[in-house]
């Protein structure tokens, strides 16, 4: 049972406050050793106090609701919820109420915050819930508070209520019901699948694990996308001929997902990426070099060794990234390359390039897909895409496919908008960002913005305390000089772990994402995530009204500022559950201030 108490009502009335507080004690704290209990002696006994506080204030609210049809589940534990567990659930006709008890007032950001992720995700990956259509909702209870209002808190789309006022809430709920209602135990025996994040996708991919149903991918076109990919590879085969299959997807759509899933499920194939941190972030995690990749190594054997690599199906990570002649010191591009080693004496083969839109970040990225039409001249390729063909003029045949593009964001759950508002908010179209904007509150998907860099490192300790989801600092390359956060070396190569991978794996390690003593830039991010991201946004990025300035920008680069604006567009995408902006305050940063603070109105920490 992952729960620490559940029962009806009349059972949580019939209960004594021994036996509740023996059984959440057991249950929260049952697998210490004797030393570890003698260690958190003064935490257990302040948890104990609070569990009572609430048994006192919940036995006196529900002696007037003795008639209703209802269950309380205690503690339960969000399983695959990173150790995170809501105080009560009051499961009520067509209703689940997430309730979260505080015995004082000074209720911070963090935990109305906290509440509304634990409402979000038993919304949206609880199998009870969905299956059963119920509507869930959220309060923070003021146990001490005699306050006769009941506050609707937009923000975070949570009530605040006292024991006063919270009749009122269970008033509007039970006037609200349905047929719908389920049992704590029922609701026990549901699944709850969240959304995997990336890291945690490649170890049960390598491991032959099942993958959550989770409703994100459900209602997406993840698998007809990953059927359509898998039977161009037959046909390949089949017919022996050569094809290049073009994979787009937003930040957070899965593209990384789906390259490991072909490249693990398939034979005589290999994931590439010239993302170096994102290689060594994802061999170190897999403990394993093989199925994944540096584009780097995979070249230089086959240029400057002569070795042909044996693989049939390549996967090229961000192809629309891939490097130019003149980047590469050679006459021949990237995709040239990738292109001859998918021919070399091979029957037949399938380069899969997956395209993410508006993040060239290095130089000699800047051409685009029109290097893959260029290295398809006269080699008889199929190519197969979405989109119309108006590029790949040299392809032998080109065939559209309605699924080649995933579109819906995993990344950010249930706020599929989000990256539409980056993406109209770098683009200077404000108008459209605020329409963007709008749903994000509904979604929960906060987007936070702070002049006060400790305000936000506090508020993300409180979120996630005692929690193992990821949060971290990052910050755009160029400028390392005026952030008030060092920045992850590059260099230090000998270093084991290296600096990027020990961001995200090594909790040890100054460098780690959750110490919150280093910020990590778009280069060691990008294609990773975290839960939550503060982005350090700086001076080397202004709005002055009508535009944005750019500077510290990479020198030799076809266009400076837009590449600026890419290595935002990859900061901003990063965090899974909210996003934190912080804006030092600076007067070359005032009218970027504003624009967030008063024009988008977006909330301050």
């Amino acid at each position: 049972m992952n729960c620490g108490w559940k029962g009806s009502i009349q059972d949580f009335l019939n209960l004594s406050l021994r036996d509740f507080i023996q059984s959440l004690t057991s249950y929260v704290y049952g697998s210490l050793s004797a030393q570890q209990w003698q260690d958190e002696q003064q935490k257990i006994h302040s948890q104990q106090r609070a569990w009572q506080d609430c048994y006192e204030k919940l036995q006196s609210i529900f002696q007037h609701y003795q008639a209703v049809e209802g269950s309380l589940i205690f503690e339960y534990s969000i399983l695959r919820g990173s150790g995170r567990r809501p105080d009560v659930l009051l499961l009520l006709p067509g209703h689940v109420l997430v309730i979260e008890c505080k015995s004082y007032n000074d209720v911070t950001a963090a935990e109305f915050l906290q509440a509304s992720l634990y409402v979000r995700d038993i919304e949206h990956y609880h199998s009870s819930v969905q299956q059963h259509s119920l509507k869930v909702t959220g309060v923070l209870l003021l146990t001490n508070d005699s306050s006769e209002e009941l506050l609707a808190i937009n923000k975070f789309q949570i009530y605040l209520a006292s024991q006063n006022s919270f009749y009122k809430l269970l008033c509007v709920l039970l006037k609200k019901r349905t047929d719908a209602i389920i049992t704590a135990d029922q609701f026990l025996a549901g699944t709850y699948q969240p959304s995997p994040s990336m890291l945690e996708a490649a170890r049960a991919i390598l491991h032959n694990e099942d993958l959550p149903r989770i409703r994100a991918i459900n209602s997406s076109n993840f698998e007809e996308v990953y059927t359509t990919v898998q039977a161009v590879i037959e046909e390949a085969i089949k017919t022996n001929t050569h094809h290049l299959v073009l994979v787009s997807g937003e930040p957070g759509a899965g593209k990384t997902f789906l390259g490991l899933q072909i490249a693990h499920a398939t034979p005589n194939s290999v994931y590439l990426s010239g993302n170096g941190p994102l290689v060594e972030v994802l061999q170190d995690t897999l403990s394993n070099k093989t199925f994944v990749q540096s584009l780097y190594g995979y070249k230089r054997d086959y240029l400057q060794h002569g070795k042909t690599p044996h693989e049939q199906v390549i996967i090229f990570d961000e192809a629309q990234r891939a490097w130019d002649a003149k980047k590469m010191g050679s006459h021949l591009s990237e995709p040239d390359v990738i292109i001859q080693i998918a021919k070399a004496n091979k029957p037949w083969s399938v380069v899969i390039g997956l395209l993410g839109d508006g993040q060239e970040i290095h130089l000699g990225e800047e051409s685009g897909l029109s290097l893959w039409n260029t290295a398809i001249q006269s080699q008889h390729i199929t190519v197969h895409a979405k989109h119309e063909n108006k590029l790949f003029r040299n392809a032998e045949h080109y065939e559209q496919h309605e699924h080649l593009h995933l579109n819906c964001s995993l990344r950010s759950h249930a706020a599929l908008n989000y990256y539409a508002f980056v993406n109209t908010l770098l683009d200077g179209d404000i108008h459209q960002a605020n329409y963007y904007k709008k749903p994000l509150e509904k979604q929960r998907y906060p987007v936070l913005i702070t002049d006060n860099l400790r305000k936000a490192t506090d508020h993300i300790r409180g979120l996630y305390a005692e929690d193992h989801k990821t949060f971290g600092l990052i910050c755009a390359s160029g400028a390392d000089g005026l952030k008030k956060v060092p920045v992850i070396p590059f260099e230090n190569r000998n270093e084991l772990p290296k600096p990027a991978t020990a961001y995200f794996n090594y909790p040890a390690s100054p460098y780690y994402c959750k110490n919150l003593q280093y910020a990590a830039t778009e280069f060691q991010t990008q294609g990773l995530e975290l839960d939550c991201a503060i982005v350090h946004w700086d001076e080397d990025l202004c709005w002055n009204g009508q535009n944005w300035i750019a500077t510290h920008t990479k020198n030799g680069a076809k266009s400076p500022v837009q590449m600026k604006l890419n290595a935002y567009r990859v900061l901003l995408t990063r965090g899974r559950d909210t996003t934190i902006i912080y804006i030092p305050p600076k007067p070359q940063l005032a009218q970027t201030w504003t624009l967030l603070k008063e024009v988008l109105e977006l909330p301050i920490l």
